[in-house]
């Protein structure tokens, strides 16, 4: 009889494993095309928008804002990919070379200037998305590495912050808002996603806390730009306070597989350790790429207008990579 019960139990828990796998993965390569898509329409729509016009047009401050936020969809979508691969080393290599490999490809349309044609490019990187989550999964290990998504939700909910401060040099483009927006929500459901995955089909926060998370970290971003469009202190406490509190709710959410030290402090330790590491790593980093220009090369392989020599060529986005991994190694040892 109690052999019975047991099996009984241990079908029931396979059966709604393998219901929540499925579940996960539909959403997953719904994210990837979704980032591909996003992708998509910043080459064709978004980027003419930023480049300068004129025969003695110079670039400045911020001018690029289209990149940032092309370059964050492609984050998000990198991510999609290192999550289906369930943090696996040699996998997780593979999805970040066939990151690479999209970046090249940006930079060679945004050279050849491509402002046509966005419907065909929106499928076909939509396409090829959900062709390289198939590519995952085939080559997807059985085991996950809960660490490793760990840190991805914190590269991604840091990389949202970011993503939804963009700016450009006059702050007027309506095109600006949205992108910004639609980049900054795509980064935050990854990050709720990924820990959500970190935690594991048994020990999963239940469904309402993970849809209710997703709907305010999803909509969030769009409230924070559409209320205030323009850049003020405001805005920006906001993000800052939007940030640390996506960062705390997927570390709550990845549960004690990832050995997080939201298990051994709780809550408002967490937040405090956010706090003070976000300022104190972004600031230097982003000093840092001021000073080496990191976003140059960048502009002249694409061909673009240069930026003025008194204003500054960077890709703050990237920034959030190095911020995230440090992030998720102080909150889980």
């Amino acid at each position: 009889m109690i052999s019975s019960i047991g099996r009984t139990r241990a079908v029931v828990v396979t059966g709604v494993a393998r219901w929540w796998v499925a579940a996960g993965r539909f959403l997953l390569f719904a994210l990837a095309a979704a980032s591909a898509v996003v992708w998509a329409l910043g080459v064709t729509v978004l980027q003419p928008l930023s480049e300068p016009t004129g025969p003695e047009a110079f670039g400045e401050n911020n001018t690029y804002w289209a990149r940032e936020l092309r370059w964050g969809a492609l984050i998000a979508l990198v991510l999609v990919l290192v999550v289906l691969a369930r943090g696996s080393r040699w996998t997780t290599y593979g999805a970040v070379a066939g990151g690479g490999a999209w970046l090249a490809v940006d930079v060679g349309l945004d050279r050849i200037d491509k402002t046509s044609g966005t419907a065909e490019l929106a499928m076909a990187a939509g396409v090829a998305a959900l062709l390289l989550c198939c590519v995952i999964v085939v080559a997807v290990p059985a085991a996950p590495r809960p660490r490793a998504l760990l840190a991805v939700a914190t590269v991604a909910a840091v990389a949202s912050g970011v993503a939804t401060a963009t700016e450009s040099p006059t702050d007027v483009e309506p095109a600006l808002t949205t992108g910004s927006a639609a980049v900054g929500s795509l980064l935050a459901l990854v990050a709720v996603a990924a820990a959500v995955h970190a935690a594991g089909p048994l020990s999963r926060p239940p469904t309402r806390r993970t849809v209710q998370v997703s709907a305010i970290a999803g909509a969030t971003p769009w409230l924070l730009r559409y209320v205030s469009p323009q850049p003020s202190g405001g805005r920006y406490l906001a993000i800052f306070a939007f940030t640390v509190l996506l960062i705390v709710s997927v570390v709550a959410l990845a549960g004690p597989r990832a050995e997080s030290r939201r298990h051994r402090y709780g809550h408002p330790v967490v937040a405090a350790i956010v706090a003070v590491t976000l300022p104190a790593m972004y600031l230097p980093l982003a000093l840092l790429a001021i000073v080496l220009q990191i976003g140059e090369p960048f502009t002249e392989l694409a061909a673009n207008t240069p930026i003025n020599t008194a204003d500054e060529d960077v890709v703050l986005i990237a920034l959030t990579i190095p911020i995230g991994l440090v992030l998720a190694r102080i909150l889980r040892d």
